[in-house]
């Protein structure tokens, strides 16, 4: 700025000193200091113009990362960026943003323990005898995350689960085998366009409210009854954005056509695309009062989605499962089996779902309603087909009671926990209402058996969340869930299943 001034000055009394020489003055003098003047500009010229070269250079932000040498993309050689934080993990960027790399990855430890009074556990058929549910530490969740972008445009994904049950067998299994690698999702995108994004790969479908919630960010443990009607994961392609000032979301697509609560753990449906079972699923989510003045109002969404299949075959459910992941429901026969059901053409799924979120409350409710056509080979050659309507309803609560605000995708602590300094982290108290109702006919034309399959379970569950940071949280649930209309031989309780009480309890490492 002072050379600049020099400059200006210099160039002022160079343009009005021929005005303020009297008429008489020596001309070569004066031709002598115009000169001299005329130097003295070019000399400052020089030294403004190394400055400005030299000012991007003595700003450029430092750290840790290092200039790297001049390309062809990057003609500047201008630094990559390196961070590590709560909220990113472990991150790698280049200085225009069109490459990157963040690790992170999270692991949740599962402690579950059964009422000793009122286990009853799983159930064999062939022989009518009963097994107990299985208490047990568990380490439920081990994901790494691999996740960045490449040329700009392109978003990529990948998170490999080394937990339990991802060997997609029972989930009541204890032993080592239980544990497996499992391909959880494995997706790109292109985003060149925000309201239109393509994506492509396996990753959750669009459907169900609680299950598009990260694990991270659930409020329980466990996910309610709801999504044993729900498609999980699937390999598909999706197009999907947000409208209107991100006031609507919505995602279509064609996948493979998971079967109801297929491989929730890991794996991919087996339905058979080449024969025509693709499933179309939609989704749309409004949040219309999000950038209005109307603050009780901001944080309501609600929404509708619905899938449609044509599947046939032996890609039917092998379960319905309670809070504590115990069998409840099947259907007759081992799939492909002679004799067992199957599907016989078209699935419609539909869900009216909706949150709200206020200050530190929050509120999430869907319905489920699951249309599918089943068939097996009665005597002879003769099918016996149906179309059940099955129905799951759920209703959940949370407080935050430290005044955080809660929100879908969880909660972050005003204060990290550090008993020095009197902080202990964000406590929230949360609850939970579900309910699935079976189709009575499905029993009545022995699609399914009375003795192995209760028709009906309803559940509620009361838990504690304790954020001792934005990457620590412990969970405590209560469950209890009643069963109706179905029992198992053995167990004598009025013709019902015995009631599931259930104590769960979680530590969650979470990393970006």
């Amino acid at each position: 700025m002072k050379s600049f001034q020099r400059v200006l000055a210099a160039l002022t009394l160079a343009a009005f000193l021929p005005m303020s020489v009297p008429a008489f003055a020596d001309t070569a003098s004066i031709e002598q200091r115009l000169a001299d003047l005329e130097a003295q500009v070019a000399e400052l010229k020089t030294e403004l113009q190394q400055q400005k070269q030299a000012a991007p250079q003595a700003t450029a932000p430092q750290g840790p990362a290092k200039s790297i040498n001049p390309t062809a993309a990057n003609p500047a050689g201008l630094p990559a960026y390196v961070t590590a934080n709560a909220k990113d993990g472990f991150a790698i960027k280049s200085a225009d943003g069109d490459y990157s790399l963040k690790i992170g990855g999270y692991t949740q430890v599962l402690g579950r323990e059964f009422d000793s009074s009122n286990k009853e556990g799983g159930f064999n058929s062939a022989t009518l005898t009963s097994y107990d549910e299985d208490s047990a530490i568990l380490l439920r969740r081990a994901r790494l995350i691999l996740q960045g972008t490449v040329a700009g445009n392109f978003d990529y994904y990948l998170q490999p689960d080394f937990g339990y049950n991802n060997n997609f067998t029972s989930i009541t299994a204890t032993s080592t085998s239980a544990y497996a690698p499992a391909l959880q999702d494995v997706w790109i995108d292109y985003k060149q366009f925000p309201d239109f994004v393509i994506k492509a790969g396996k990753f959750k479908t669009p459907f169900d409210l609680e299950n598009l919630q990260d694990s991270r960010y659930t409020d329980f443990v466990e996910l309610g009854l709801t999504n044993n009607l729900s498609p999980q994961r699937d390999i598909g392609v999706q197009v999907g954005g947000n409208l209107y000032f991100d006031w609507i979301q919505y995602a279509a697509g064609v996948f493979n056509g998971a079967a109801d609560h297929e491989n929730p753990y890991g794996g991919t449906s087996t339905a058979n695309y080449e024969n025509g079972n693709a499933t179309g699923v939609g989704r749309i989510f409004a949040t219309p009062f999000k950038d209005t003045d109307i603050k009780p109002l901001q944080g309501f969404g609600v929404g509708f989605a619905a899938s449609y299949g044509k599947e046939k075959g032996s890609d039917i459910p092998t379960s319905y499962v309670t809070t504590g992941q115990e069998p409840f429901f099947s259907y007759n026969g081992t799939p492909g089996a002679a004799g067992a059901v199957q599907n016989d053409g078209p699935q419609l799924r539909t869900e009216p779902q909706a949150y709200y979120y206020y200050k530190s409350l929050g509120l999430l409710v869907e319905k489920v309603n699951d249309q599918e056509s089943l068939e097996y080979q009665g005597t002879g050659n003769s099918y016996v087909r149906y179309k059940p309507n099955n129905k799951a309803y759920g209703a959940q609560a949370s407080y935050v009671l430290t005044g955080e605000d809660a929100t879908y995708n969880g909660v972050t602590p005003k204060y990290d926990f550090d008993p020095k300094a009197g902080h202990w982290g964000a406590f929230e108290v949360a609850g939970r209402w579900d309910q699935l109702k079976l189709d009575p006919t499905i029993f009545s034309e022995n699609f399914a058996n009375l003795n192995s399959s209760a028709s009906e379970a309803t559940e509620w569950t009361a838990g504690l969340n304790w954020y001792l940071n934005k990457n620590v949280k412990v969970v405590f649930d209560y469950a209890h869930t009643d069963f109706d209309r179905g029992s198992f031989v053995a167990s004598g309780n009025n013709g019902n299943r015995k009631t599931e009480d259930l104590f769960l309890t979680m530590l969650q490492l979470n990393v970006g």
